[in-house]
């Protein structure tokens, strides 16, 4: 944006911003980016090894060796129902279920910790102690030999995912307070008063850098997960593809989830932010302070324009992969080595796919906000290719078609992930990181327990590729709203709200 294009209260709250004495500042090591970025390798391998590829399976396998007959609950069968309480489910939905349960969850967990990370050291604080529930509760799967405690791996799955996803939701916060403390960016910062920079070099400087960190997050992630993915598929292969050799699978990426987080405990900065009043009611104070940012919500209505429309997508996109591998399962029976193979292509696709949409960014010169546009039209037309499909001709009507759709999916997959939280990163305000990645949390990782829902009751007594109706449209839809946000007003109101709405000033 122009600098001269500025009104006087934008022009004074930049001044305000970039007032702040550098003194203050403390810039990033390489070692501190290093613990931070250690943390994609620890955890995205259990979304890629446990949730993307294997835990479906496993979860699946264990219930159906546990079902009855869908007409004869009296007889044993290998893919029929099994009670949950007083419940009768198809053995086939029962991950969807289990996992539109633990994303449930994680709302009230998201809530209830997001503000509340922004005071002291509580981010890093809560990351750990996340990450360590999660990462034993995976590794427990190994205990489980028996198909009778199918509803333990159940439960293991929502207490991993739940905190999974809470550990991410605070992994995410830190983009923002690592971009601004690079030395990249402090370096333009001091530049812009100086007069040797403008506003908009500064933001464009600052968004390079966060691309750059969330990019390579993602793909080191990516990376790992591949690897841990090749190991559990050899681990599978020797033991003949047994439930129980996956299970083992699931349970070594806990294993690294564990033991690498100690390399971030040990290096990521704890970036403190202020300190949380003494009088403050730590199980109500981040309920009380989102109320208070949604009611204050119209000084905000680019970033939240924002969230609803990523509500939206990020529940297309998570349903799209739930309904392959499912569809992958039944239509075309693809057995255990096959599943693994497909789950290797797809992060290693989005490795790829991370890199090169980072290539077209910067040598297009494009913001992220039409990077993520441009992503998001590509990503959609996976779920068009497979409604094509009606026709008999092409369109997952084959089964050498699901190679290069996975790849062609997993290209798209990282980069969109990663523009995302970028393009949101830039509209939050200043000190409450950790509250606003909370609802970016819950329209990102919460939201899919829509989509699954939805879909499993569609494909229930139907074909399965009907339910590729639903991400269709939640696809599409969303690219409206997006093109909608105006990002310059978003950066602006995000630094005047986060000096008109301190806790103080806000009454808690």
């Amino acid at each position: 944006m122009k600098d001269e294009g500025l009104d006087i209260a934008t022009r004074q709250d930049l001044e305000r911003t970039l007032s702040e004495d550098d003194a203050d500042q403390k810039i990033l090591t390489k070692r501190e980016i290093q613990g931070w970025l250690a943390y994609a390798a620890a955890a995205e391998p259990y979304s890629v090894v446990c949730i993307s590829a294997l835990a479906p399976i496993v979860l699946e396998a264990l219930a159906s060796d546990f079902g009855r007959q869908h007409d004869n609950r009296d007889l044993p069968c290998n893919t029929c129902v099994v009670k949950i309480g007083s419940l009768w489910l198809d053995t086939a939905s029962f991950s969807l279920y289990c996992i539109s349960v633990s994303v449930f969850l994680q709302a009230f967990v998201f809530i209830s910790m997001g503000a509340l990370a922004d005071h002291g050291t509580r981010r890093k604080t809560f990351l750990l102690t996340f990450a360590y529930t999660g990462s034993i509760a995976t590794i427990l799967f190994a205990a489980i030999r028996t198909a009778s405690l199918y509803w333990f791996a159940g439960v293991l799955v929502i207490i991993s995912n739940v905190a999974f996803g809470a550990s991410w939701v605070l992994y995410y916060a830190f983009i923002p307070t690592l971009a601004r403390d690079h030395p990249e960016v402090a370096e333009s910062k001091k530049n812009v008063r100086k007069g040797m920079e403008s506003w908009s070099d500064y933001q464009f400087i600052k968004d390079k850098v966060s691309n750059s960190l969330s990019s390579h997050s993602m793909a080191i992630g990516y990376g790992t997960g591949v690897v841990l993915l090749i190991i559990a598929a050899g681990i599978a292969l020797v033991m003949d593809q047994t439930a129980y050799s996956l299970q083992l699978g699931m349970a070594l990426a806990g294993l690294w989830w564990f033991l690498l987080s100690f390399f971030t405990m040990k290096y990521m900065p704890a970036q403190p932010g202020v300190p949380l009043a003494t009088n403050a009611n730590l199980f109500l104070y981040s309920w009380r302070r989102l109320g208070k940012t949604l009611y204050q919500a119209k000084s905000l209505k680019e970033t939240f324009k924002y969230l609803v429309s990523w509500f939206i997508l990020s529940d297309g996109s998570s349903t799209i992969i739930s309904l392959a591998i499912f569809m992958g399962k039944k239509k075309f029976l693809l057995n255990n080595t096959q599943l693994m193979i497909g789950a290797i292509l797809v992060p290693l696709s989005a490795l790829i796919g991370t890199y090169m949409w980072l290539f077209i960014q910067r040598t297009l010169q494009l913001t992220s906000k039409q990077a993520l546009l441009a992503i998001s039209i590509a990503f959609a037309i996976v779920p068009i290719y497979v409604l094509i499909g009606f026709s008999g001709v092409f369109g997952l009507v084959h089964q050498i078609e699901i190679w290069p759709t996975l790849v062609y999916f997993g290209l798209m997959l990282g980069a969109f992930q990663s523009f995302s939280r970028v393009m949101y990163a830039a509209l939050i305000p200043k000190g409450k990181e950790s509250e606003f990645f909370s609802l970016y949390g819950i329209t990102d990782k919460s939201s899919s327990w829509l989509g699954p829902l939805i879909t499993g009751a569609i494909i229930e007594n139907n074909d399965t590729r009907w339910g590729f109706v639903f991400p269709l449209c939640m696809m599409v839809l969303p690219l409206f709203l997006i093109a909608w946000v105006d990002m310059e007003k978003g950066i602006q109101d995000a630094e005047r709200f986060s000096q008109e709405h301190t806790d103080e000033k806000d009454g808690l």
